[in-house]
């Protein structure tokens, strides 16, 4: 017997509760991302994104590690059925219910493979030596493309880019270095554009308050330069302001 979290009469509400939503999450990987972190982003996962997702929304879970641009591979990938729709001029009222149902069934089911999906994500033993998040948000960029769904980019990840020649955590960070380095990345073409999707951060975290603001307020600069839909409040340690549906600006 299904439980509530799966039931249909859940899924028919929360089919009305968004517009089709693409949510693409990308998770750190690398060996500083120790275990309780990881169990962290699994019960994110598991507990508020696996819930919010409705007909027709879609999710991909992929990590960040030193191969993303040549070993591109998600980790979790399926797109929930979207309900049919009635017309009264065309349409018999019982075959329509019968859809329904046979939809919502379908739905039901997919979710039961996506959180077997994340679980089996979880138990594989990934150590990146490196932290890829430029060439993760690249992805990000070719993955929404042509997409009409409302787009959500979770990061869980402490953000602290550490992949050749780019290494945040042993960086200087004078005065101005955010707005040189944008600068550097935008001429290398390494700026995605990610206009109006919606930015969470997960994770973000450093050795200490003085270098945490500088990774911030480049990401803040970096996601202003993309195009993206990013307010600080959804930048934290833990997954904030959810569901997007009403802390987006777009929304």
């Amino acid at each position: 017997m299904l439980s509530a979290f799966f039931a249909p009469a859940a899924v028919s509400v929360a089919a009305e509760a968004h517009p089709p939503t693409s949510v693409v999450v990308f998770i750190d990987y690398s060996g500083s991302i120790q275990g309780p972190a990881r169990a962290g982003y699994r019960r994110e996962l598991e507990t508020s994104i696996l819930p919010f997702l409705a007909a027709g929304d879609r999710l991909m879970v992929a990590p960040i590690h030193d191969k993303t641009l040549t070993g591109f591979r998600p980790l979790v990938e399926a797109t929930l059925p979207p309900m049919p729709q009635f017309n009264g001029f065309v349409d018999n009222t019982l075959k329509h219910a019968k859809t329904v149902k046979e939809t919502e069934r379908a739905i039901a089911t997919t979710r039961e493979q996506l959180k077997a999906d994340v679980a089996q994500a979880f138990a594989k033993p990934f150590a990146s030596r490196y932290t890829d998040i430029f060439s993760s948000l690249g992805m990000a960029e070719k993955y929404f493309h042509g997409d009409p769904r409302h787009k959500v980019l979770i990061l869980m990840s402490d953000m602290i880019e550490d992949n050749p020649p780019y290494k945040f955590d042993a960086m200087r960070w004078r005065p101005g270095e955010t707005g040189t380095l944008v600068n550097e990345l935008a001429a290398k073409r390494l700026i995605p554009d990610l206009t109006g999707v919606c930015i969470y951060v997960s994770g973000a975290s450093a050795r200490d308050a003085a270098l945490a603001g500088h990774i911030s307020g480049f990401w803040q600069a970096f996601f202003a330069r993309a195009g993206a839909d990013f307010d600080p409040g959804r930048y934290a340690h833990v997954l904030l302001h959810w569901p997007p549906s009403k802390s987006c600006r777009s929304r």
